[in-house]
C-alpha cells in the first residue's frame, strides 16, 4: 500500500502538530483510494478537540456536523485521520501506535501518526527503510508514519506501515 501526500497535506500535518506542540493534534484526511494507493488531498485539523499530552477526544456532536457538511463534497472521501505524538519532558515521541490508536482505527481507512520532537540538529527529509519519512524544520524533528489494515480486517490483523510518497517533503531543504 502506498500513501501519496501532496504539499498541502504535508504542511497541514506539520503545522497542526507544531501549533499544539506538547499536546496531541488530531485531524481528518480527505481524498480518495485507488489501485492500492491512498491519495490524501486535504488534512483538516479538528479545532474543538480536547487535548492532552498523550490523548485527544473529539466531541461526537462536532463529528456529526462535519459528516453532514462533507456530503456536499462528493468528489472527496474521508480516507482516515491523523494525530501527533509529542515529546514529553525528555521522553522522545515515536510513531508507534498505542492500543487506543488501533482500537479507534477504521478497517478500510488510513491513520497517519506524526512524531514531533525538539531537535538541535538539522536533518534533511528522507524516506526511511520502514516506509516512514522524517526530517527537520526549524527547531523540530518530525517522523511521519501511515498505517492501514492490509485486508481491512482489524479483528485478525495488526496495522501495517504503508509507503509514504511525498515529493514536497523529499525536496524540502
Amino acid at each position: 500500500m502506498q500513501v501519496y501526500l501532496n504539499e498541502n497535506v504535508f504542511m497541514g500535518l506539520v503545522l497542526s502538530s507544531v501549533e499544539v506542540f506538547r499536546k496531541e493534534c488530531f485531524g481528518l484526511l480527505l481524498g480518495y483510494q485507488t489501485n492500492g494507493k491512498f491519495i490524501a488531498e486535504h488534512a483538516i485539523p479538528y479545532q474543538s478537540v480536547r487535548r492532552g499530552h498523550t490523548w485527544t477526544e473529539l466531541r461526537s456532536d462536532k463529528w456529526k456536523l462535519i459528516k453532514e457538511i462533507l456530503k456536499n463534497f462528493p468528489k472527496l472521501d474521508v480516507i482516515g485521520d491523523y494525530h501527533s505524538h509529542t515529546m514529553y519532558r525528555d521522553i522522545r515521541a515515536r510513531v508507534s501506535l498505542s492500543s487506543d490508536d488501533i482500537q479507534n482505527m477504521e478497517p478500510h481507512e488510513l491513520q497517519i501518526v506524526i512524531a514531533i520532537n525538539e531537535s538541535k540538529k538539522f536533518k534533511n527529509w528522507t524516506l526511511n527503510f520502514d516506509n516512514t519519512i522524517s526530517g527537520s524544520i526549524d527547531k523540530y524533528h518530525f517522523k511521519i508514519a501511515a498505517y492501514h489494515f492490509e485486508n481491512g480486517d482489524k479483528s485478525k490483523e495488526y496495522p501495517k506501515l504503508a509507503e509514504i510518497l511525498c515529493p514536497f517533503a523529499m525536496g524540502y531543504k
